[in-house]
């Protein structure tokens, strides 16, 4: 059974709930057939709050036999159910209900529901993702015992599509149910309806909404409202007592109190006050609470301002796949763990793509210090999707009350400081401006843009702009690899001069981690993991699964590398908005795109620690600036610089650089310069140096290689016909089989698979694994796994499928296969064939480039030793 939503606010002393959690009748309708006076409940064991699903309710899902496209696409619900469902209960209304307002409150509903009581509708069908599905049943219920009947529908009734992550397979699926609170809740007519609180440099302006039983224009009732404020630490600020007239059944009306010492909101202090007001009519009272924090958002001359103070944003994002529950975590524990999670790695901001989180998630943040950017389930182009926005006229109509049901729900979180229409729409782009303006306008809690992603010319209400793509510049290194390679320089201060609001790097990385297929086992949950059954079966039989781990770690190696970066690409960017990585944690739909650094589970893969990510993408970062690949007679000449978000400002950064060969300290300085220049010319033999740049406690770290001349061996056989090889493997002897030999090619790639080798069809490999203990590499400097000083090698090599070899093969450098293709491929690998010792090398060794020259050298000394 799914935990209850931990409740914070809005319980007054005169609300009293009756809870209608525990087992419903259902029946099923498959059809759509069924209506309130043919439908008959054959069944009583449907456990709310819960999903179809939960209750094993649907076709049942079954692993594929072998991998496809759609095998691999995503995982599934274990019972899958699309249709209306309907469910009973009978309700016992207590007689303390009578004159009442009285309401159904049920919060996380898929995707409509209707109700009807002893059989009479109550209202129209709501239809609602994002917020609770309440019915007012205020003059439509007397005490006594009833029966209450929902039908529940989770069809694509909004016509979504099936991308959004608020709706899709790919992300929590189209589960049916209601997930969160269901209860029936009543209070006096003279109640608080509603309390949202608006912040400033001075204190607050409380917007209550306040009810009543007048509904006469000739009639009033004399009312008083009594402020109070709790600060962070329990203090009571005083209260404030104002006197109002009551004139309608529901009116609004704007109170003023002022803070005189205030304690912001921010990530690093997520201090939190309480407002309590208490409204008394006619008799009655009612007493409300909300907590809020104190802070204010604003965009100015490119920046992001919180509390007047610049901030920048290092993300990542939420695309609500929960596998052990198949829909979004209704108990604030899960929230609070993942939160935490998410900034031990040195991040402060999580954007929800295409959904909107329910209320325990924005209260976690707010705890935590936590900056939320919340989205429509709106995913829309044709790109991707058969419609685009605005296509269906629904879409003005229903997105326009989603925007304001979702800043009246979740306004007062001090947290949800961003807000986006959906992710990468297309089409109407006057809906959306429409819907962005009037949004805006209703409440400026936070800051606006028309759609997260495309770039497009900035709307007069629009505060920032979250793209791939600024001012037709670059702004995550996906399109400029090649340049990031020569280099740890590269920024977008092109981008940021062009547009005129502050720049978010719109879903940086998505680089491919071979799936850990061996997770399978846990989930244990609502979720079947077909896609990862699919792959296990196809590395079984590739003959690969032996070297899962391997491959994760591999991979994973270069995913790291990349994403840090990608990540100090935008942090040497100066004002630049901040940068949302894809992702932390994998996305398991979308074909299977395994991209983060955590599993689903938000658990580690191993790949690197909280702590190291830290170092790169936390709120302050040392940075190097300087060239990766060296000549032993150049001179390093780098700039040093300081990322610095944190709490406090680092004025004069002291700059303690160490620069080591192996153990030994090659260089070493404290200097408040900003350059630094390191002459080469005393290393005489190939090496890798590692750079370490500490400022104030800060520390962070690079390669750099540095190339020195070497003699190549002219007298080593080189064989590049086919005649060739069989000559040497008929008579004997030792030679190089050069790339041209090699049969059925499989191309080289440094970088590796975007996203998914099956949703985006790509037959890159995700990466290689060196025995970098082999003699080859004595003069040669790398790793078990490929730094930069092997891109150019890399990208201009060929590997061959290993395991077509009759002989024994010894692989050198063994490319990671993508999931999809599985082939066991090396570029550099050594073998007897007949009489014949021979390396195959798919590398090209005419390269005019340091490390070609070196590999070559390397490769010759070897083949002409007698270590071969």
């Amino acid at each position: 059974m799914p935990r209850r939503t931990q409740r914070y606010s809005k319980i007054g002393d005169t609300m009293k709930t009756i809870d209608l959690s525990g087992k419903w009748n259902y029946k099923t309708d498959i059809d759509d057939s069924q209506t309130i006076d043919s439908v008959k409940f054959e069944n009583n064991n449907f456990n709310l709050p819960g999903s179809t699903c939960d209750n094993q309710i649907g076709k049942k899902t079954e692993y594929f036999d072998k991998i496809s496209k759609e095998a691999v696409r995503a995982p599934r619900e274990r019972y899958e159910y699309i249709a209306p469902l309907w469910l009973q209960k009978t309700v016992n209304i207590p007689n303390d209900t009578d004159g009442k307002t009285v309401r159904l409150f049920m919060e996380r509903v898929n995707i409509a529901s209707e109700l009807w009581i002893d059989g009479v509708k109550t209202d129209r069908q709501i239809i609602e993702l994002s917020t609770p599905h309440i019915y007012n049943l205020t003059g439509k219920i007397t005490p006594g015992e009833h029966t209450f009947t929902l039908k529940i529908d989770n069809r694509n009734l909004l016509n979504l599509d099936t991308m959004a992550s608020g709706y899709s397979v790919d992300t929590q699926g189209y589960w049916n149910g209601v997930i969160g609170r269901i209860e029936l809740q009543y209070e006096e007519k003279e109640h608080i309806d509603s309390i949202q609180v608006y912040t400033d440099d001075k204190g607050i302006t409380l917007k209550v909404v306040e009810t009543s039983d007048v509904h006469s224009p000739f009639k009033t009732e004399k009312a008083t409202i009594t402020v109070n404020v709790t600060s962070p630490k329990g203090d009571l600020l005083g209260e404030k007592i104002f006197e109002t007239k009551v004139f309608n059944s529901k009116q609004v009306d704007y109170f003023r109190y002022d803070i005189s010492k205030i304690d912001y909101w921010d990530e690093f202090n997520p201090n939190l006050y309480t407002a309590t007001v208490k409204y008394e009519c006619n008799g009655h009272t009612d007493i409300k609470s909300v907590k809020f924090g104190m802070r204010t958002i604003k965009t100015e001359n490119k920046k992001i301002l919180l509390n007047n103070r610049q901030i920048s944003l290092r993300g990542t994002i939420d695309c609500a796949i929960y596998p052990l529950t198949g829909y979004p975590p209704m108990d604030i524990e899960v929230w609070r763990k993942n939160f935490k999670t998410i900034k031990s790695y040195g991040l402060n901001h999580v954007r929800f793509h295409a959904w909107c989180p329910p209320e325990c998630a924005f209260n976690a943040a707010d705890e935590i210090g936590m900056y939320i950017s919340v989205e429509m389930p709106l995913w829309l182009n044709h790109d991707v999707c058969s419609l685009e926005t605005g296509e269906d006229p629904i879409h003005r109509q229903y997105f326009m009350q989603e925007a304001i049901n979702i800043s009246k729900t979740y306004g007062n979180h001090p947290s949800f400081i961003m807000f986006s229409n959906g992710n990468e729409n297309m089409g109407d782009f006057d809906m959306l401006n429409d819907i962005t303006t009037c949004i805006k306008a209703y409440d400026n809690r936070r800051i606006y843009t028309l759609t997260t992603n495309f770039d497009h010319p900035i709307m007069p209400c629009e505060d920032y702009l979250c793209a791939y793509e600024a001012g037709g510049h670059n702004v995550r290194i996906q399109n400029c690899q090649d340049k990031a390679a020569e280099n740890t320089s590269l920024d977008y201060s092109i981008a940021v001069k062009d547009v005129s609001v502050p720049i978010i790097s719109f879903e940086v990385g998505q680089y491919c981690v071979y799936p850990d297929v061996d997770l399978i086992e846990k989930y244990t949950g609502n979720i079947l993991p077909v896609n990862l059954d699919a792959i296990k079966k196809f590395m079984i039989e590739k003959n690969v699964y032996h070297k899962l781990n391997d491959y994760i770690k591999a991979s994973g190696d270069l995913a790291v590398k990349l994403y840090k970066e990608d990540i100090e690409a935008a942090l040497r960017t100066k004002d630049f908005g901040g940068f949302e990585l894809l992702s932390l944690s994998d996305y398991t739909g979308q074909s299977t795109a395994t991209v983060g650094i955590l599993d689903v589970f938000y658990e580690s893969k191993g790949l690197i620690s909280h702590d190291e990510f830290k170092n790169f993408a936390g709120e302050a970062v040392p940075l190097f600036k300087a060239k990766r690949i060296f000549k032993n007679t150049d001179t390093l000449e780098a700039e040093l610089d300081l990322y610095d978000f944190g709490e406090k400002k680092i004025n004069n950064p002291v700059y303690n650089l160490t620069v080591q060969n192996g153990k030994q300290v090659f260089y070493k300085t404290s200097t408040t310069e900003s350059k630094v220049s390191i002459p080469l010319n005393s290393i005489t033999k190939s090496t890798m140096l590692s750079v370490i740049l500490e400022v104030n406690g800060y520390k962070n770290t690079w390669r750099i290689f540095v190339f020195a001349e070497n003699k190549i061996e002219n007298n080593v056989r080189m064989i590049k016909s086919e005649e060739e090889l069989y000559d040497i493997i008929k008579n004997g002897g030792k030679a190089i089989v050069t790339k041209e030999c090699f049969k059925n090619p499989i191309h080289g790639s440094f970088i590796p698979v975007f996203w998914s080798p099956v949703h985006f069809p790509s037959q890159k490999p995700c990466g290689a694994i060196i025995d970098n203990k082999h003699r080859i590499f004595d003069d040669f400097p790398t790793e078990k796994y490929p730094d930069y000083q092997w891109k150019r090698l890399l990208d201009n090599s060929v590997g061959t499928d290993i395991s077509k070899f009759a002989g024994e093969v010894k692989p050198i450098i063994e490319t990671v296969p993508n999931f999809f293709d599985n082939t066991a491929s090396s570029p550099l690998f050594e073998t007897k064939i007949g009489k014949a010792k021979l390396l195959f090398c798919g590398f090209d060794l005419d390269g005019d480039y340091p490390e070609c020259k070196q590999l070559l050298s390397s490769i010759t000394q070897y083949v002409n030793s007698d270590k071969f």
